[in-house]
């Protein structure tokens, strides 16, 4: 199986949450979005947003853009893409890092 495609999905479906706004009136768009989430899950895709995680530079699942000079006690500000992960004989295998900004 082409799990680009997948992949593409998964970034179009975080993407259109994003855009939402959190007070947003439609049910039925949230309910829409998860279906589409739940059938990635079904094809063992797995889309994780780090919003609000700390940041090190020990992180291999992010790649970050320092929006501060601060240097300690960092968190990922803003989320432009999502770590998505993969199941593969039962091992989580990561197929892409989130592109992040880190404050």
């Amino acid at each position: 199986m082409d799990i680009q495609p997948w992949i593409k999905m998964a970034n179009c479906i975080f993407e259109l949450e994003k855009k939402l706004p959190p007070t947003d009136g439609s049910p039925a768009t949230k309910r829409i979005l998860d279906k589409m989430k739940n059938i990635l899950e079904a094809n063992g895709l797995q889309i994780l947003n780090p919003i609000g995680e700390p940041f090190s530079e020990t992180r291999t699942d992010v790649e970050a853009t320092l929006t501060s000079d601060k240097t300690s006690k960092l968190l990922i500000t803003e989320v432009l893409k999502p770590v998505i992960y993969t199941s593969e004989d039962g091992r989580k295998l990561l197929v892409q890092k989130a592109v992040v900004l880190v404050g």
